[in-house]
């Protein structure tokens, strides 16, 4: 599917590139909505889009935090994440599938499935081929990926905030090495707190 499908379901006029929820949801994000506290607090709701990005937000944060604090053995934890990446991978899919056919972004979620495979691959090959420059960058090696994630997506559907948080995955890089022996922690909280930023929050989407 061709990148320009996805302008042509964008409004015209220019959106902010992050603001508060706004109560009154277009029509083609109501079905599925979880609202917090009930239809009155119109601002504290979630939308199947925002289900999916929080979902990877927890799995995320369980990964990363768990390595850093409780690791254990690497095969082990090959295992366990792979089949927990791989269950909220169709998860998260499924949930954002309708907004993609709604908003003829259907290329997002492949690019998304793509990018998670491919990440999956590289670092379980790594683990069980025991290759060391593979095992060393692993968090560079997810920070990137998310970078490169975001900015494709960034530039296919115009969004100065998505092409913000690909700046960010790549600054947080740069602090790996500052602060090597935090990298789990660094990679889990960007990338975890990123997820649940464009879930809490209205960014400039089609």
């Amino acid at each position: 599917m061709s990148f320009d499908q996805s302008h042509s379901s964008c409004p015209h006029q220019p959106q902010p590139a992050w603001q508060l929820k706004q109560p009154d949801l277009p029509s083609d994000e109501q079905d599925g909505v979880i609202y917090l506290f009930g239809r009155r607090a119109s601002r504290l709701y979630y939308t199947r889009l925002d289900q999916a990005l929080i979902l990877w937000a927890i799995a995320v944060a369980i990964i990363f935090l768990t390595a850093r604090f409780h690791a254990f053995d690497w095969h082990q934890q090959a295992k366990v994440w792979s089949a927990l990446s791989l269950s909220v991978l169709v998860a998260s899919s499924l949930r954002a599938w309708p907004w993609a056919l709604a908003k003829q972004l259907r290329w997002v979620v492949y690019c998304w499935i793509g990018i998670t495979l491919l990440g999956l691959g590289l670092t379980d090959y790594g683990i069980y081929r025991s290759v060391i420059p593979i095992l060393l960058n692993l968090s560079p090696l997810w920070l990137g990926l998310s970078a490169l994630g975001y900015g494709i997506t960034a530039w296919g559907m115009g969004s100065r905030a998505l092409g913000g948080i690909a700046l960010v995955h790549l600054g947080a890089i740069a602090l790996l090495w500052l602060w090597p022996s935090y990298a789990f922690l660094i990679t889990g909280a960007v990338i975890s707190g990123c997820l649940f930023a464009l879930a809490q929050f209205q960014w400039d989407h089609c």
